[in-house]
């Protein structure tokens, strides 16, 4: 129903929830209440911005006058990320996988990536291996051919991976 100057009149049609748009004034003490919850659950302030529609120097401006620690990894407050609850910054590793912030193994990716070592087990170069995928038509993860920088990146990160765990990857 709605008001015409004098009368009321019913349109017939059901109003939901979703049909209000919600005018609180900006204050910072109504910010930080919305905004910082949202921030100390794992969200980010782009992810606050895009829930909320309050920009994003709004909600870092009034979090950081409220006395909030801000996750910033450039700014040395690396040590006080949850990094259960964050997704890193970057690309994510060939293998691997982000599901609710947490980084967990891509079974369908981890096939290529033991194909890969395989291979550089056997004493293939990083293009070798490449040209090998390609001409297998095995796609990369955007489905386009594969590079032999990326190939090598796995290759290294397994490496690695050995070395810090002391023994084979298999």
């Amino acid at each position: 129903m709605f008001s015409d100057g004098g009368a009321e009149v019913s349109t017939d049609e059901p109003f939901y929830q979703h049909d209000f748009i919600e005018l609180l004034p900006r204050t910072p003490s109504r910010i930080y209440e919305k905004c910082a919850p949202l921030y100390e659950s794992g969200l980010s302030i782009r992810d606050i911005e895009e829930r909320t529609g309050i920009p994003k120097t709004t909600v870092r401006e009034t979090l950081k006058k409220r006395g909030m620690a801000l996750r910033n990894p450039q700014g040395g407050n690396a040590s006080k990320i949850d990094r259960t609850k964050n997704k890193r910054g970057g690309h994510t590793p060939y293998g691997y996988a982000y599901l609710d912030g947490q980084l967990l193994i891509d079974p369908k990716e981890q096939i290529i990536v033991r194909k890969i070592l395989k291979l550089h087990q056997s004493g293939l170069s990083g293009n070798a291996i490449a040209r090998e995928l390609n001409n297998q038509k095995i796609p990369s993860r955007n489905g386009k051919s594969w590079c032999p920088s990326v190939v090598r990146e796995i290759i290294k990160r397994n490496k690695s991976k050995q070395t810090k765990s002391g023994g084979s990857n298999e």
